[in-house]
């Protein structure tokens, strides 16, 4: 079993320090050495030395893990925890084989021409296929009547390829949607353009994008997702505007982090110089927005929000202070800040599907947490994150919402 040089020599620089048990949310769950991310270092560490055999379980201690970073942000001696437990899951995968529910998955993601086809189906058999579904089932630890519904039509094909603004364009950025806004959420979408028109920002909207790859890669499955970042790389090749806005924290963690260094570890050099270059131009529509002000363009909107971090967002990216200043910009808005804003909701992609117990318990103490501020709104930057959040909250007063939903309410 092979990782790249770089890894393999990070798994010696573990001190055994046990900082990283405190902040892991699944150990704090399940309290066992195996499941932290000390005891995964300890168990690769002798996986690579041949003093251990990979096998099943061994896989399965690795799949108890939320790639959340929380590890990687606090060990002092900068182990890159997270990078090494992808890098496993990549070797993983060449010894046992996925399910055919990710393996199906994989393939749509990493199709041009499945996944809208899907989407369209699903749009036109949505509602007699809800009919048919147990009333009190669920997908993981989401209930199927919380599943928000797929938007009418991908929000690609909603708008031009180039949503111009009246007079000369104060900006330009191409707009990298997502396979959540583009299927599901498109009034985050809808927001997105209004707010950025509004500023006088042109936006290209590039067609026949894909997703992002990274869900692929998390999931170990790099090779499946190198046609991905290639296609998008040449799509989004750095040009003449301002910047590369995403609004999910997944993607803007893909283009900007994850392109570049999978493709190190891939041996890539020649795109992943490509990707470092894209990186530069890629920003969260919270960091854009944060070079305006904002103020002058938004009438009062009373409301009581809470803000959820993101782990893409907040660890990855490093964004945390912008999503909430682009809040606290709208007159009227009261920003209550929730204990453990920064602690993984407990989605984790496909985690809470393959561990609904283990999320459940995590997600239940974020839900708690944000009820304890009796906020009227929950924002958070990534759809996953709202989904895992609506779907656990089981009540309609309170609302899971983008930031950028929230300024495009409040414009003047």
């Amino acid at each position: 079993m092979t990782i790249s040089p770089l890894l393999k020599e990070q798994v010696h620089h573990c001190i055994r320090c046990g900082l990283c048990l405190n902040s892991c949310p699944v150990y704090r769950q399940l309290w066992f050495e195996g499941a932290s991310p000390r005891g995964k270092i300890q168990l690769i560490k002798k996986v690579l030395e041949g003093q251990l055999e990979v096998s099943e379980h061994f896989g399965r201690l690795l799949g108890t893990c939320l790639l959340c970073e929380t590890c990687s942000v606090t060990c002092p001696s900068g182990v890159q925890l997270d990078r090494i437990m992808k890098s496993m899951r990549a070797e993983l995968l060449k010894t046992f084989s996925v399910s055919w529910e990710k393996r199906a998955i994989f393939q749509l993601l990493s199709s041009s021409h499945l996944l809208p086809l899907l989407m369209f189906w699903g749009r036109t058999l949505e509602n007699p296929l809800r009919l048919l579904l147990p009333k009190n089932g669920q997908a993981g630890t989401i209930p199927y009547s919380r599943i928000p519904r797929l938007n009418a039509k991908p929000l690609i094909r909603q708008f031009p390829e180039v949503v111009t603004v009246d007079g000369q364009p104060e900006g330009r950025v191409l707009y990298f949607v997502g396979c959540a806004t583009n299927y599901m959420f498109e009034n985050v979408g809808r927001s997105l353009i209004r707010v950025l028109n509004r500023l006088g920002i042109e936006v290209i909207i590039p067609k026949g994008q894909m997703c992002c790859g990274f869900p692929i890669c998390l999931a170990g499955a790099r090779t499946t997702a190198l046609k991905n970042i290639r296609y998008n790389l040449d799509l989004f090749a750095p040009s003449n505007v301002d910047a590369i806005i995403v609004d999910c924290a997944t993607c803007g963690a893909a283009l900007k982090h994850e392109y570049p260094k999978l493709l190190e570890e891939m041996g890539e050099e020649e795109a992943a110089a490509t990707a470092r270059s894209l990186a530069q131009k890629v920003q969260d529509i919270s960091q854009y927005l944060s070079r305006f002000e904002l103020t002058k363009h938004l009438k009062s909107f009373d409301g009581r929000v809470t803000y959820h971090d993101p782990c893409h967002l907040v660890r990855t990216q490093g964004i945390k202070e912008e999503p909430r200043r682009l809040i606290e910009s709208i007159p009227g808005m009261e920003l209550v800040e929730m204990e453990g804003a920064e602690v993984c909701c407990g989605g984790g992609g496909t985690f809470q599907l393959d561990h609904p117990e283990l999320a459940s318990e995590i997600t239940g103490k974020k839900i708690q947490n944000i009820r304890d501020t009796q906020a009227d709104l929950v924002a958070t930057g990534c759809p996953g994150c709202r989904l895992q959040i609506f779907g656990n909250l089981k009540e309609e007063r309170i609302k899971v919402v983008h930031p950028a939903e929230l300024l495009a309410q409040a414009l003047l």
